[in-house]
């Protein structure tokens, strides 16, 4: 391990101390992290778009292992993407999983962290164009993710569940209880940047909420990966007396 890699090995470690995850979290990472190189060489259908920035393409190769475990390419699957932007991760679920159907949920307005990009008003353009071509299975939800989850049924299930939208941490830890509640048993839900600390106040960020987020539904989950991202699935619903 160079010491490059040594650091940023021993940050994060530091970093999931500090935003209080669980211990079992730690070993799970430590496991992921010595596995790198070890991921499926194939890396899917690849997109094609018109992008700015790439923020998703790191993920391909563990994305790649989710669908080859957890999803069977003829079998119908509902899934739900907080946080779509120009549609990079859109279009990699529809190219992949090509029986498919994807509700997309974002403002197209930018977080915290995006109100300097010079581009932020053309973006739900470039979203459009992009995905043109699979509008027969998108749905496209324009408002919050609260707003979204306010007038979703009940009854509404996902086997796949993104969660890329805001990362404050009180938006996060809402998109995750709520996204859970409309996950179906077995289904898979990902967490984007997990290592994430845009804000100074690390209680602030995105492992803070999610970590709690664990702690609460520990009896009715299991984690599977933990990387930049933080892969779940859900093994059991909740029993409401």
């Amino acid at each position: 391990m160079s010491k490059v890699t040594s650091r940023k090995f021993f940050r994060a470690l530091t970093y999931l101390f500090i935003t209080h995850a669980p211990l079992h979290i730690f070993f799970i990472y430590i496991k992921d992290y010595f596995s790198r190189g070890h991921e499926s060489n194939d890396i899917g259908n690849q997109v094609t778009g018109i992008f700015s920035t790439d923020w998703f393409s790191g993920n391909i190769p563990h994305w790649t292992l989710i669908f080859e475990k957890y999803f069977k390419k003829n079998k119908l699957i509902n899934s739900l993407e907080i946080g779509s932007w120009e549609g990079r991760s859109s279009l990699f679920i529809l190219a992949n999983l090509p029986m498919a159907k994807l509700t997309c949920v974002d403002t197209w307005e930018g977080a915290d962290e995006h109100q300097n990009l010079k581009n932020i008003n053309s973006i739900e353009n470039t979203f459009d164009s992009n995905t043109k071509a699979y509008s027969s299975r998108i749905r496209k939800f324009k408002g919050t993710s609260f707003n979204f989850f306010n007038t979703c049924s009940e009854t509404e299930k996902f086997d796949l569940i993104y969660i890329d939208g805001s990362h404050f941490v009180n938006d996060v830890l809402i998109d995750a209880l709520k996204g859970f509640e409309h996950l179906n048993v077995g289904g898979i839900m990902i967490f984007d940047d997990y290592f994430w600390d845009y804000y100074l106040d690390s209680s602030l960020n995105p492992a803070t909420a999610i970590n709690s987020f664990l702690k609460l539904k520990k009896d009715y989950l299991s984690i599977k990966s933990v990387y930049a991202q933080l892969v779940i699935q859900k093994i059991a619903d909740e029993i409401l007396n």
